[in-house]
């Protein structure tokens, strides 16, 4: 409710059983139904489950969009649900196996909705807390419409907007205390100058 209260879109919803945001489908579903109408719900997943993918669409139907980190299920399952993709890089990657990897996502025979843009770290998906490499990110030519994540923060956001001219961002530890909770003050900071720069 506190991002809700701050003015986000959309709230994610962690599924991946090795992520200390992870959360169960009965208090995913608690949480789900206190969601206003107007803000997604998002079902996000890592290396997922086509199990754990069927029981989260039959057990919240609130769920908007469903996002994958690593390996991508059929996505038949999702019944034209609509997804977001994962497209996660580091600053050894060159521009151009980035923008081939862009476009293998972009050209899937059931594309994405968006992609998500995150920073890559060895064994780790999302949430690392390490901001991406913006100067490349800003030269990827992009076919739908793209989220900027990797190592944002209330302090960092204006910039990485300037750089890289995302359609929106996300964030995870970069609004976080540090006993990894989310910090309302942080969340509020972080959404105001969100909508200040992508307005």
């Amino acid at each position: 409710m506190a991002a809700v209260d701050a003015g986000c879109d959309a709230v994610g919803l962690n599924f991946f059983p090795d992520s200390i945001r992870y959360i169960s489908i009965i208090t995913a579903l608690e949480i789900a139904k206190t969601i206003p109408p107007m803000v997604s719900v998002v079902a996000v997943f890592a290396n997922a489950n086509p199990t754990i993918v069927k029981d989260v669409l039959k057990n919240i139907p609130q769920i908007n969009y469903f996002q994958f980190h690593g390996t991508v299920p059929e996505l038949d399952i999702l019944h034209d649900k609509p997804w977001i993709a994962t497209l996660s890089i580091d600053e050894s990657m060159g521009l151009n196996l980035v923008q081939s990897k862009l476009d293998s996502i972009s050209n899937h025979q059931n594309p994405p909705s968006a992609i998500l843009v995150d920073t890559k770290l060895k064994g780790m998906f999302g949430g690392t807390g390490i901001p991406g490499p913006w100067e490349l990110i800003s030269k990827l030519k992009f076919k739908h419409p793209w989220f900027l994540a990797g190592g944002l923060t209330p302090a960092n956001l204006t910039n990485a907007i300037s750089i890289t001219k995302p359609y929106g961002v996300d964030v995870a530890s970069g609004v976080e205390n540090s006993s990894s909770e989310k910090c309302p003050i942080k969340m509020l900071d972080f959404v105001t100058n969100a909508v200040c720069k992508l307005s």
